[in-house]
């Protein structure tokens, strides 16, 4: 037992080490953790549980990995090894999850970068948020391996350079990708849309429910889900009826020829001062005239403006409306016109009468005789 413990008395520092640095990441993964998310839900910080979910699992295997790293500092090997090279992997592992770390934080929620965004006062919505996580994605990849790259003496310039030459040839392989990301980036910049508008492109209308680097998810009122390329988006016009203000409302009444012009006034000025005083009604453009003689009417047309964007808002305004348009012709006394067509011919059209024969007549008038005689 002694000659084991003489053996394994120059481990005693490794081994310590290893078993200190054992403890300390038992502590973090089952108490410290723990604690920082009960401290969170106290403090109420909008992104501390992204921040504990994207490292959580970075640093406790960046402690795992410096537990070995003391070990073998502090065991005999130390003296044969090159200590240079271990320090050379531990700060590769440090900095590889760092940057694990924030792309994890990346991936789990958009809120800390779009909150810094529009500190620095750029408004961001939902409609790009992928978009914008996928960049900034792409940018940790990037830097984590130029950062480790120098780490390992890497002449960077040089793989940059054959970066360039490889991506002039993929560029022209994968030109109409690259056109759907450029188009991406058009409606980054513009937002002619956001996730949840009800919008028309290139022949499609529907609701606009998810946008990518490639294309834009639009779901139609039939319910069928288009796909269309971002390049394609961008080069047409984009009809985006959420963002009216206002909606249209124009229509014509057909009154019937016998309405008299004394009828049409009291009509035109009743109908007139009922939208103007409508709250639903913008009361500056109503506008209520008896425009022309039409075949078969009298045409009054109608135009006005709903105050809201909103499709239902919009049929419950023009219900209503409708509604009482038929209360004041009834309160008026006229009555709405019907398609109607009147022929005129040159000459009269005589009644072809077939004269029934004498004989028939008499003979249908005659009464019947139903008694018999009996001869004796």
């Amino acid at each position: 037992m002694n000659d084991i413990l003489l053996t394994l008395k120059p481990w005693y520092p490794s081994i310590s080490a290893f078993l200190f640095f054992t403890v300390v990441r038992y502590i973090y993964k089952n108490f410290f953790i723990r604690l920082l998310r009960r401290l969170n839900d106290k403090v109420s910080f909008s992104y501390g549980e992204d921040f504990l979910n994207a490292f959580e699992t970075p640093i406790n295997i960046a402690l795992f990995i410096i537990a070995f790293y003391a070990a073998i500092n502090l065991s005999p090997l130390a003296s044969i090894h090159d200590v240079s090279f271990t320090d050379r992997i531990l700060r590769t592992i440090i900095v590889t999850n760092f940057f694990w770390g924030l792309y994890n934080l990346i991936d789990t929620t958009h809120g800390v970068f779009f909150d810094l965004l529009e500190r620095f006062g750029i408004q961001t919505d939902e409609a790009i948020a992928n978009i914008l996580a996928t960049v900034f994605r792409m940018i940790i990849i990037m830097l984590g391996f130029v950062t480790v790259a120098r780490e390992w003496n890497y002449d960077i310039s040089a793989f940059i350079a054959s970066l360039s030459i490889g991506s002039l040839a993929v560029a022209f392989a994968a030109k109409d990708a690259l056109a759907n990301v450029f188009g991406s980036m058009i409606i980054l910049l513009d937002k002619p849309f956001k996730i949840g508008d009800w919008i028309k492109a290139n022949g499609i209308e529907g609701i606009v429910e998810s946008v990518s680097f490639r294309s834009t998810c639009i779901r139609t009122f039939p319910q069928e889900l288009v796909y269309i390329p971002n390049s394609l988006l961008s080069n047409t016009p984009i009809t985006n009826y959420t963002l009216r203000e206002r909606r249209r409302i124009d229509f014509t009444l057909g009154l019937t020829y016998g309405t008299t012009a004394a009828q049409i006034e009291e009509f035109i000025f009743k109908l007139k001062n009922y939208l103007e005083d409508l709250t639903l009604i913008d009361e500056k453009d109503v506008r209520v005239h008896f425009v022309t003689y039409n075949s078969s009417s009298l045409d009054i047309r109608v135009v006005c403006y709903a105050k809201t964007g909103k499709h239902i808002e919009y049929l419950n305004i023009m219900q209503e409306i409708n509604l009482h348009t038929l209360e004041l012709l009834e309160e008026v006394g006229v009555s709405c016109a019907f398609p109607s067509t009147s022929l005129y011919f040159e000459t009269p059209l005589q009644e072809n009468v077939t004269e029934q024969p004498a004989k028939a007549q008499s003979e249908a008038d005659k009464p019947k005789d139903n008694s018999t005689s009996a001869g004796c």
